[in-house]
């Protein structure tokens, strides 16, 4: 199904040519390219496809504007976690689940467990806390 390559923008099934940049061209062939590596396999289970919008490195409060404003276009509502010091919105997409969460350096050093939140800090969020 999908063994033409073709760079850039030149390959978008369906939609013709897209003015779009090659990244999201790329992304759009990628989503493709899975698409009919699942049909051509119905031997396989399905795969658990999800898809996320990162919120960045910054503030805490910058990371939940991205997060409203990802929920806003979904016309979907964030999610408060204040215990967890989560934020999040999900949508499905059919069974493909697509989110974007905010987290606190705080919370990802309390997840991964065995690093200090000031390893997780430098390693995860180029320096700045929550």
């Amino acid at each position: 199904m999908t063994d033409e390559v073709q760079a850039g923008t030149e390959w978008v099934p369906r939609f013709g040519m897209l003015e779009v940049p090659s990244d999201r061209a790329a992304l759009i062939r990628g989503l493709f390219e899975l698409a009919a590596f699942v049909a051509d396999h119905p031997e396989l289970p399905l795969p658990d496809v999800q898809a996320s919008i990162s919120t960045g490195t910054s503030s805490w409060q910058s990371k939940r504007a991205a997060v409203d404003q990802v929920a806003a276009l979904l016309g979907e509502t964030a999610v408060d976690y204040p215990e967890f010091e989560l934020y999040e919105v999900e949508a499905l997409f059919g069974p493909i689940r697509f989110y974007s969460v905010a987290f606190t350096v705080k919370a990802l050093a309390d997840r991964l467990g065995h690093v200090s939140a000031s390893d997780t800090t430098s390693r995860y969020t180029g320096g700045g806390a929550r």
